[in-house]
């Protein structure tokens, strides 16, 4: 039965149907949504910004044949100008520097980034903050989990240019390591994250290199990273997103990829978005996971009680959190953990 429903969010337009996943969206989404009178269930592929979806079915396939999707232009030329402006102002320079980098670089450019504790959302301006909470990242992470009942634990700037600290080639890694204490199964405790450029990126520019996930079948995803010689197919199955400003690159936590290094002078501008289950004290870069990448964390993780563990956030023995690929992402991920409690 077709139900209807009224909601304003700029100029978004919502036709929802009975058959599909329970959206409670209505918690502010950028602090542009107004609920007038809703009925209970809809498909969030339901959701068009304008007259067209900007994250496709063709999109949503290729995430779940691949682990990752790029979209480009997501964002509009208002939206892009907006964001522009609001970074001029938070990192003055560095976007003249990335449209002409045969001019003066930034001040501050050798520099290592600010703490990440610095740029992070909320942001000085409306522009990024609606980007941040933008309905459609929220409605490809509800279609990943396989629920809306989410939250956004990650936002915050990235930048860098030629020379620039964070200038290097990195391993393939996965990002589990600092978005969760434990380990990331393939159901509903899914993460979205994702990986928006305010500036051109060509092969030149750092690009972000992705690799699907039909050159890793192994069950349990462990370790997290590996050099080029240990895991060659990693490397040479690589994709790099060369996109213009305004794309966006979406990929899970048991997606493996790298930053790249710079080939030639310029900069490169973006922000890192995670969209994660509401509920889950053990998700979230911004809470203890983000020191699960410290050896000091690990020892002690596995020394710890399990009550020492909930206080954190992990999950307790009998949640349903723990299933068969769990307990075994986790007994590799804590080697010297002892799991019986939480074989139950």
């Amino acid at each position: 039965m077709r139900v209807r429903m009224i909601v304003w969010i700029c100029e978004l337009i919502v036709a929802p149907i009975s058959a599909g996943i329970n959206l409670r969206l209505l918690d502010q989404l950028g602090g542009s949504i107004c609920l007038l009178r809703a009925t209970t269930r809809y498909n969030p592929r339901q959701i068009v910004i304008g007259k067209t979806l900007r994250i496709t079915d063709t999109h949503v396939a290729h995430y779940r044949e691949h682990g990752f999707t790029i979209i480009e232009n997501f964002l509009t030329s208002q939206e892009l100008d907006g964001a522009h402006v609001e970074i001029e102002r938070f990192i003055p320079g560095w976007l003249d520097y990335a449209a002409n980098p045969q001019g003066p670089k930034p001040p501050g450019w050798d520099q290592p980034s600010l703490s990440r504790r610095n740029t992070r959302f909320p942001f000085a301006g409306d522009q990024m903050n609606s980007i941040t909470l933008h309905p459609e990242l929220r409605r490809f992470a509800a279609i990943n989990a396989g629920h809306d009942d989410l939250f956004c634990e990650q936002g915050h700037f990235t930048y860098k240019c030629r020379g620039h600290a964070a200038d290097m080639d990195q391993t393939m890694h996965l990002d589990y390591m600092n978005h969760t204490l434990v380990y990331p199964p393939a159901n509903k405790y899914r993460q979205t994250a994702y990986l928006i450029y305010f500036t051109d990126v060509d092969e030149g520019l750092a690009p972000t290199a992705v690799c699907s996930k039909q050159h890793y079948p192994e069950k349990i995803l462990w370790p997290t990273g590996y050099d080029r010689d240990q895991r060659p197919e990693l490397y040479n199955n690589e994709v790099k997103a060369t996109v213009p400003a305004g794309s966006v690159l979406a990929y899970s936590m048991r997606t493996f990829h790298r930053g790249t290094a710079f080939q030639k002078d310029g900069a490169r501008i973006g922000a890192f978005i995670t969209y994660a289950p509401k509920n889950c004290p053990w998700l979230g870069i911004v809470g203890w996971p983000e020191q699960g990448v410290r050896k000091s964390f690990r020892i002690w993780i596995e020394r710890a009680s399990v009550a020492e563990r909930e206080l954190l956030g992990f999950p307790a023995p009998g949640h349903d959190y723990w299933t068969e690929e769990t307990l075994a992402g986790v007994a590799a991920r804590f080697p010297e953990m002892d799991l019986d409690p939480y074989r139950v």
